[in-house]
């Protein structure tokens, strides 16, 4: 009877030892498959996005090509401009890829932009204007303007003038004054305020506290930290402008859209053309009859002032593009901003971004 019970309490321990040790497995194999799905997650995430870099690369490289080609082409011809005719400026078509998915890529001529960093440019070289050896204090060289702003350089009038040209977005000339000379003093090396800028002292009381730039704009989405600039205001101004060149550049008058037209005018006038002037400029353009600085110049929307004093900001052949390229694939979409700068046939990737210019 005692062997009988102690044999019963033997096959019952075996029982729980071997429940536990089934239990255990179970957990130990639930703990592998987890880590064994989340291993299989990170490299199919990690071969996604090389694959997806890797074609927007190529796409990268179909954009310098067009750009080679065109430089050719030019070298071919009489006159060597740029134009929204030319094969680079062409409309962007989804490109199918054999797993499933598009490519699509797409250039456009940054010198058709306004060069956010020329504000600071010409409001440096005042005090040479002034005289050889002379100096000009930030004070007085900052001083009230009258109202046609024949104190500003013909950038900072442009730029004025470009931002009431915005679409769907009301700013005064006033108001846009305030906005480029805070532009200005961000940029800028000193801390001198302008009389309707910014400088480290208005920036410290945000929160987060920062100073000024100093130095000219990396990237058009610093404008985002400047005061006076509204996420509406970025939203309606960024399509317009660029901080590429660093240094110098002109406005292709041959691939500028109608806002930055409208933002040149031969007077001192801070008021940009009328929005029917700046349609009827780029359809002139279109039909083919402005084809040059010339013709721009002659057109009669600059007939009652100087155009002598825009000429020298205008051009017909650009040197820097941006090109904008998306990938779909595997139901994830990736971007790619690369600023291509051409120099003769050579053409550099001089920056690249994933977000944002």
């Amino acid at each position: 009877m005692c062997c009988r019970h102690s044999s019963q309490r033997q096959r019952g321990a075996a029982l729980i030892v071997a429940l536990l040790v089934f239990a255990i497995a179970a957990a130990l194999l639930v703990g592998l498959q987890r880590e064994f799905t989340l291993h299989m997650q990170r490299g199919s995430n990690y071969l996604t996005a090389e694959q997806g870099w890797s074609y927007l690369l190529g796409a990268e490289s179909l954009g310098v090509v067009a750009l080679r080609l065109d430089a050719e082409s030019d070298t071919r011809s009489p006159a060597q401009q740029d134009h929204l005719g030319e094969l680079w400026a062409g409309e962007a078509q989804p490109y199918p890829l054999a797993e499933g998915g598009w490519l699509l890529g797409q250039l456009e001529d940054l010198q058709g932009r306004f060069n956010i960093n020329l504000l600071v440019e010409q409001k440096q070289s005042d005090g040479e204007s002034a005289g050889e050896g002379s100096e000009v204090q930030p004070a007085e060289r900052d001083s009230e303007l009258d109202a046609a702003g024949t104190r500003y350089s013909e950038q900072q009038k442009q730029f004025v003038r470009l931002l009431g040209a915005l679409d769907g977005i009301e700013i005064s000339p006033q108001e846009a004054i305030s906005i480029m000379e805070a532009i200005a003093d961000y940029i800028d090396e000193d801390v001198q305020r302008r009389v309707q800028g910014a400088e480290d002292g208005d920036y410290r009381n945000t929160s987060p506290s920062y100073r000024t730039s100093g130095r000219p704009l990396a990237s058009v989405s610093e404008l985002r930290s400047v005061a006076g600039i509204t996420p509406e205001i970025y939203s309606a101004l960024a399509p317009y402008i660029t901080v590429w060149p660093q240094e110098g550049g002109t406005i292709n008058v041959l691939t500028a859209p109608a806002a930055v037209l409208r933002s040149l005018n031969t007077e001192d006038s801070l008021e940009p053309l009328s929005t029917e002037e700046g349609q009827r400029l780029v359809e002139a353009r279109a039909a083919g009859a402005i084809t040059s600085v010339d013709d721009l110049l002659n057109d009669i929307a600059f007939a009652s002032g100087d155009g002598e004093q825009l000429r020298s900001l205008l051009a017909e052949r650009s040197d820097w593009f941006l090109l904008t390229a998306r990938v779909e694939i595997a139901d994830r979409e990736m971007r790619l901003y690369s600023v291509l700068e051409r120099n003769g046939q050579e053409i550099l990737a001089r920056y690249r971004s994933t977000g944002e210019l």
